[in-house]
């Protein structure tokens, strides 16, 4: 299940937030070694992240704003969740 991977790494990592590519590798069954990162465009909320899968060309859109991540791939969101501090529960809704 999605949401215990990313417990899992906040469990692993409890005052810091696992690398963006750690958690889209978590939430596509994937590696973080799969993903390059790109050059994207600036939502101007939050912190944006561009990657593209290095087989599949598909490309992935992450933004964390706060305490809040939504990772979507080619479009399709996949992630959607409060990141709490701590290693306190995640309330994820995946798509």
């Amino acid at each position: 299940m999605r949401q215990s991977i990313i417990r899992q790494l906040m469990a692993a990592m409890p005052n810091q937030f696992a690398s963006p590519l750690e958690v889209l590798a978590s939430v596509t069954h994937t590696s973080a070694e799969d993903w390059e990162s790109l050059d994207g465009p600036d939502s101007g909320v939050g912190v944006d992240y561009w990657c593209r899968h290095r087989g599949t060309g598909k490309e992935a859109y992450l933004n964390l704003d706060q305490d809040h991540l939504t990772i979507s791939v080619d479009g399709e969101k996949l992630y959607d969740a409060e990141v709490p501090a701590g290693t306190g529960p995640v309330k994820a809704h995946t798509h």
